[in-house]
């Protein structure tokens, strides 16, 4: 085995009312990719912040390619040879791709007391050579693709290690594939196992399949503790899934089994609805707890249409209807009122109130419920948000937690929570699922079967074929802003992947 470049050892850390990390052992050698999992709160986070020295354990012992250390800060850890390509992304926008690669560090390219453009720019298609991206260097980074800005952040971090004179510098990519294309996906993962030559990779995902088929070594967190350290190539994904969570899980992942038939009632009703340009007229109706899957390439004009539905976008031809009420296009407090609620694909930025508690979020929509004589009740704000806590089995030490603090699958679930709380009719789920572990994932669908049966009606869009196939009733499928064909999905006689794609494409 190679060399340790990285160690913790016996890394504690605790905050009130929880133990984040419980004595871990955690090792990266040179030139591996060590793919890191667990569920959302097992404690993935709190040591990768650990490593990056955003925070520091209360106990523990850090080394780095062999000797103690003490990491003050993100700047000192990358200094070391240590660096974070987070998911939410650390550049800056309005600055060009050349100016955040050398961002802080343009005193090394002064020639005779000015700044040298042609250095720069040398010294930047050098570093973007080595993660293959050949680019304008005066291009906004705000004009690039994620995959693009995840490529320089990976270059900035390397070349920072020549800088420093850092051998076999150690990366960790942070759910690196969230929001990139399959074929994106195929070239980040090509390049990573090329820079395994010179430098090591530590590798957040809950896509489990490409922890696997990319890593050499898998660390598997519960708890707060490190419960398993396999090799991947003896991994299999429903051993690790079970390490994960604690149990395993049925062969009928999409509780097939709840699946209910719709009601008779119309809960929505689309009447020749378009959006010039990215959907033609379109009509169909969503039934009492019915869940109806849109489907498409994007680009197909599924996501515009669920804007349209919740009020975030205006139609220009055609008339919405909640339980036959035409609503006013284009106004979401209007949607809001009439009982249509919207899960949107970034939690983070427009589904939650991250500087609010949890117990604030959750009580967001139905302030007015909560007053007695004219004011708002404090028993009766904790009593709605204990229940929605407890119901959406939300993990945190208490409904006064910070929203910011929570994890992916915690804070999916708050926003879930305040929807269900608002005693909606409509609801319209944007990837419900993104960025979230296994564990949340079956408590997620969980929810969605349950507000089925209380009878909401639901629109969904998902990260995958096979969860559209397994949570849907009916399948509509888009292209080109065109409804194309529709399809049934019963429980137990669900179409294959293989039927749906070909109306896709």
């Amino acid at each position: 085995m190679s060399a340790a470049v990285l160690e913790l050892q016996r890394i504690t850390k605790r905050y009130p009312g929880v133990v984040a990390l419980d004595g871990v052992d955690f090792t990266v050698y040179e030139n591996e990719i060590l793919g890191l999992v667990g569920e959302n709160g097992a404690g993935k986070s709190t040591l990768m912040k650990i490593l990056i020295g955003l925070i520091q354990p209360d106990q523990g012992t850090y080394r780095l390619r062999g000797a103690p250390v003490v990491i003050k800060n993100p700047a000192h850890a990358a200094n070391l040879g240590v660096g974070m390509v987070f998911q939410e992304g650390c550049l800056v926008p309005n600055l060009s791709i050349m100016e955040n690669l050398f961002l802080c560090h343009e005193i090394g390219f002064r020639h005779f007391g000015f700044l040298s453009k042609r250095k720069m720019r040398d010294a930047a298609h050098a570093a973007l050579g080595t993660v293959k991206v050949a680019a304008d260097l005066d291009t906004p980074v705000s004009e690039t693709t994620p995959a693009v800005r995840q490529m320089i952040e990976i270059a900035r971090l390397l070349w920072l290690s020549k800088l420093y004179q850092q051998r076999n510098p150690v990366l960790i990519l942070d759910e690196p594939t969230t929001v990139l294309t399959d074929d994106e996906r195929n070239t980040l993962f090509s390049i990573a196992t090329e820079l395994k030559s010179q430098a090591s990779i530590i590798l957040i995902s809950h896509r489990l399949q490409e922890i696997v088929e990319t890593s050499d070594r898998i660390l598997i967190m519960k708890d707060g503790k490190r419960v398993a350290n396999i090799q991947a190539r003896h991994a299999g994904i429903p051993e690790i899934e079970q390490m994960m969570v604690g149990h395993a899980f049925a062969a009928d992942r999409f509780r097939e089994d709840e699946q209910i038939p719709p009601g008779d009632q119309v809960t929505l009703t689309l009447e020749n609805v378009s959006k010039r340009g990215v959907f033609e007229p379109l009509n169909f109706e969503v039934r009492q707890g019915e869940i109806i899957s849109l489907v498409g390439l994007v680009g197909s004009g599924k996501e515009a249409l669920c804007r349209c539905i919740a009020g975030l976008e205006k139609p220009d031809t055609g008339s919405i209807k909640l339980a036959g009420k035409r609503l006013t296009p284009g106004s979401p407090s209007e949607a809001v009122r009439a009982g249509i609620g919207h899960i949107p694909i970034d939690r983070r930025s427009d589904g939650l109130a991250l500087g609010m508690t949890i117990a604030e979020n959750v009580n967001l929509l139905v302030l007015d419920h909560l007053k007695v004589g004219g004011f708002i009740s404090p028993q009766r704000e904790k009593k709605n948000a204990l229940r929605w806590i407890q119901d959406c089995r939300i993990k945190a030490p208490s409904p006064s937690t910070m929203c910011v603090n929570l994890s992916g699958g915690n804070q999916q679930k708050t926003v879930i929570a305040k929807w269900l709380s608002s005693k909606i009719h409509l609801l319209v789920l944007d990837h419900p699922t993104r960025g979230v572990d296994v564990g949340a994932k079956d408590e997620i669908y969980r929810l969605i079967r349950q507000l089925a049966r209380t009878g909401v009606g639901m629109i969904i869009m998902c990260d995958t074929l096979e969860e559209d196939i397994g949570l849907c009733g009916r399948m509509l499928i888009m292209k080109d802003g065109q409804l194309v064909n529709e399809v049934n999905c019963p429980p137990y006689r669900k179409p294959s992947p293989s039927d749906i794609i070909s109306s896709i494409v």
